[in-house]
């Protein structure tokens, strides 16, 4: 006798596992582009609306570094704030959906459906969690970086 592990024998699933992973792996790109552009747009947008706010910390001898700074710190808690709220909601509907059971149908070579839940762990939440804050820093760069260089004078003069 010789003792295998089920997961050498199970060819199929290995391949249908290996298949969502790469399948999830493309989602969680898609979702951190998502991210980048959206973050990026907004914090783009309140470095355009603080252009005179930014050329009067300039004056008052705020560094160029105190600016960048401001803005990546603002990006920080976009992302702690929706990395927490997506993760907790996402739980919450996980025990909900689950609590009500998804009805599955029988699967090749069986008779009975079964009921399909929903798995959390906290491993898939800290990555969630960690999706949304790496990406809203990384987005939060070109916009901070774009306010730590403008003119004074020009920042000054700006008007809407």
């Amino acid at each position: 006798f010789q003792v295998v592990h089920w997961r050498e024998l199970a060819d199929f699933h290995n391949k249908t596992e290996e298949l969502f992973t790469k399948q999830v792996n493309v989602v969680k790109v898609i979702i951190g582009l998502i991210i980048v552009l959206t973050i990026s747009n907004a914090l783009s947008i309140a470095v355009c609306e603080r252009t005179m706010e930014i050329g009067t910390c300039l004056a008052i001898g705020l560094d160029r570094f105190g600016v960048i700074r401001i803005f990546v710190f603002e990006g920080l808690l976009i992302g702690i704030l929706g990395g927490s709220i997506g993760v907790a909601l996402g739980n919450a509907l996980a025990i909900s959906i689950s609590a009500i059971g998804i009805p599955m149908p029988p699967a090749p070579g069986m008779t009975h459906g079964f009921v399909g839940h929903i798995v959390t762990s906290f491993k898939l939440s800290i990555d969630a969690f960690l999706l949304a804050v790496i990406t809203t820093l990384i987005a939060s760069a070109l916009p901070a970086w774009k306010a730590g260089r403008m003119n004074i004078v020009d920042a000054l003069r700006y008007s809407q």
